[in-house]
């Protein structure tokens, strides 16, 4: 009987481990977080991006760009305003297209369960999210969500556009291909000129 309980128990135990390969998920992933001018880690200003989407305020209203760069290894996303709109948060979601994205079960998104968030200061127009683009799949997804807020004080919920969730909301996901995404010598601030 001793030995049956032995067996039983140590069944148990094995039975309840999972191994940590389980585990790993995009959260693996580590962004740096700046609220300040876009340069790259060797700090020249990177080219055109390899993505780049409007960030949409209340549902038509451009705020700004979401852009994409590679700089080597890198993968920057640079939330950019305009307008007179500036941020007072940001939060992003990045990974797989088949559901890293955190959703309800209707498929709208959780804003509060995205993996990277900061809140900003006053007059904040652009923030970085900086990370090591190899644990990325090539189809990646990001959703990218801020709150914005304009000179009159109006204060809107702002994503990327890009594709719309299954739910009922009008959050945006936007699909990047890795593949495309290369490095250039441009400056952003003077579209006319190669380095």
């Amino acid at each position: 009987m001793k030995h049956l309980y032995s067996l039983l128990l140590l069944f148990v135990i094995t039975s309840c481990t999972q191994d940590q390969s389980d585990f790993e998920t995009q959260n693996d992933i580590k962004f740096q977080i700046a609220s300040e001018q876009f340069v790259t880690k060797s700090g020249s200003f990177l080219g055109e991006p390899c993505k780049s989407t409007d960030l949409i305020a209340g549902q038509n209203i451009v705020a700004g760009t979401v852009d994409v760069y590679l700089d080597g290894s890198n993968i920057s996303i640079v939330y950019t305003t305009n307008g007179g709109w500036s941020m007072e948060e940001t939060h992003m979601s990045i990974g797989n297209c088949t559901g890293d994205i955190p959703t309800t079960g209707s498929g709208n998104p959780k804003v509060g369960h995205f993996e990277y968030s900061a809140n900003h200061s006053a007059g904040t127009t652009v923030v970085t999210y900086t990370a090591d683009a190899s644990t990325l799949p090539l189809e990646t997804c990001f959703a990218a969500h801020a709150v914005v807020t304009n000179n009159s004080g109006q204060n809107e919920t702002a994503w990327g556009a890009g594709i719309g969730f299954p739910g009922r909301s009008w959050a945006t996901y936007v699909e990047l291909d890795m593949s495309s995404c290369t490095a250039n010598d441009r400056d952003p601030r003077d579209p006319g000129t190669d380095r």
